[in-house]
């Protein structure tokens, strides 16, 4: 009898704030009470009353190191685990692909799933992912990548990233605030962008708004990113108008002051396709203004399709991006807005459709006699 489904990811303990182990969190969460599963984390903390196994694994940084993917891959050859069906929850890389490797050559019947939680680079990865059972992406636009490069298409399966379900503030609530936020990575790219939108609040369309950058500092361009936007935005930093934050405790304290999140970047390198804070700003009615480059775009091409446009897809131009933002800034246009965007997040990128897309796909790959074996210990 096969045992409960090994969902292998950074481990699963408190603070979560990399969006990709966020993301897993909440499947894991939300998942059927009756399918027991095994994760890394904390047995004194785990994310259900009871069923599952949890594996005591201290915390991973974004880069974990060689020897936490030694003990990951220990932990998938263990002997009380080796009928458990796997899925994979992380971005490939040569250490991860030859573990994988050495797994299916191991075990060449047990049920491998690989779910891409960062497509960056995913061209690269072929030789890993074919010989797996499915392959899940988060994006329409990663899974024509990957058929591009000779991918089998039956093998892969576009689940969109989730987010918790929250009750979005009303529309005329949100018009009301004067506060632009962007929440992601910086580059100089971004920077340019950002600074041209800071340039705007000088104009009438825009008096008495602000703009809060809040990045990690994660990328390699980071520190020069942001010594530009100080020297490019000194007064405006100075008297309040654009605050340049790190990372932050509370997203959500953000979210809740905003009218519109930004999105600034023309890629979502390290990240998941459609970031999870552009999904929990929408679920909150936060309308959003992206660079119209893939796959971000692809929020605005899964509105169109239920007549909802919840921002603007913006030209990468620095001044194109900062005018498409003052023209989401008018009041009518963010009450619009503000109300595809919370029906837009609770159609399409709801926690209850996630989970059901993963259930059918595991219900699907293993049969139904050997589903929810005992919980190994």
């Amino acid at each position: 009898m096969a045992g409960p489904w090994f969902i292998v990811s950074k481990p699963l303990r408190a603070p979560f704030r990399d969006g990709s182990t966020v993301l897993i969190r909440d499947l894991v969460t939300h998942m059927p009470a009756e399918r027991p599963l095994i994760y890394l984390g904390d047995p004194a903390r785990p994310l259900r009353p009871a069923g599952d196994t949890v594996l005591d694994h201290p915390a991973m940084g974004y880069s974990p190191g060689l020897l936490a993917k030694l003990r990951v891959l220990l932990a998938l050859l263990h002997p009380r685990r080796r009928r458990s069906p796997v899925q994979l929850c992380f971005t490939p890389n040569p250490i991860t692909s030859r573990a994988v490797a050495l797994l299916r050559w191991l075990q060449p019947r047990r049920v491998l799933v690989q779910a891409l939680m960062s497509a960056h680079g995913c061209e690269s990865w072929v030789a890993l992912l074919r010989p797996l059972d499915a392959i899940v992406v988060l994006s329409d636009h990663t899974r024509q990548r990957l058929i591009s490069v000779g991918v089998a298409p039956e093998k892969i399966h576009r689940i969109y990233p989730a987010v918790t379900a929250v009750g979005a503030d009303p529309p005329e609530a949100v018009a009301a605030r004067r506060s632009l936020l962007y929440a992601g990575d910086l580059d100089l790219d971004v920077a340019a962008r950002l600074i041209a939108v800071a340039r705007h609040l000088d104009l009438p369309a825009l008096a008495g708004w602000s703009l809060t950058i809040a990045c990690r500092p994660k990328s390699d361009t980071d520190a020069a990113a942001r010594q530009l936007l100080r020297r490019a935005l000194a007064e405006p930093l100075a008297d309040g108008r654009v605050r340049l934050l790190a990372e932050v405790d509370d997203m959500d304290a953000l979210l809740r002051r905003a009218a519109v999140q930004l999105y600034a970047a023309d890629h979502v390198r390290r990240k998941v396709d459609l970031p999870l804070v552009l999904l929990e700003g929408l679920a909150r009615g936060v309308p959003v203004v992206t660079v119209d480059a893939d796959p971000v775009r692809e929020l605005f091409v899964v509105g169109a399709r239920a007549g909802l446009v919840p921002g603007a897809l913006a030209p990468g131009d620095p001044e194109g991006f900062a005018s498409a933002v003052a023209d989401l800034c008018e009041p009518l246009a963010l009450v619009t807005a503000s109300s595809a965007a919370a029906t837009l997040a609770t159609r399409e990128f709801s926690l209850d459709r996630l989970v059901r897309c993963y259930v059918a796909l595991h219900d699907a790959l293993e049969p139904p006699d050997v589903r929810a074996g005992p919980s190994p210990r």
